[in-house]
């Protein structure tokens, strides 16, 4: 009983590390990986333009074709820039055009051209 007490416990430490790993080193995989080629800042006092938003080119996951995607940056958005291997917190301000970038969607895709959504996630690439 002591035997199998003790293995269950190892099972549970080891998944535990593993899946303690996977967060820390980003387990999330990118939706879309591209280059920015515009940027939208939000002007408050216009009601059609009330968000940040970037518009990247890149490649979707699952895709091997290239697709041009507007992306919504709002409050909720965790912006990330890469500094060697590790991530460090950014801002809207910190991205530019021509920077690559790997973007986590979250919600709906608007159906217009180009298609629209919201980031969850934006890593700034090295």
């Amino acid at each position: 009983m002591r035997t199998i007490t003790l293995f269950a416990i190892l099972v549970v430490i080891m998944m535990g590390v593993f899946y303690g790993v996977i967060f820390a080193t980003g387990g999330e995989k990118a939706d879309m990986n591209g280059k920015i080629i515009g940027i939208c800042h939000a002007n408050p006092s216009d009601e059609n333009n009330t968000q940040n938003s970037i518009l990247v080119e890149g490649k979707v996951a699952g895709n091997s074709e290239t697709h041009n995607i507007s992306v919504k940056v709002n409050n909720a958005t965790i912006i990330l820039k890469e500094n060697g291997k590790k991530r460090v917190n950014a801002s809207f301000s910190n991205i530019r055009t021509g920077t690559n970038v790997a973007v986590i969607f979250t919600g709906p895709f608007m159906d217009s051209y180009p298609p629209q959504t919201t980031a969850k996630q934006i890593v700034i690439c090295s």
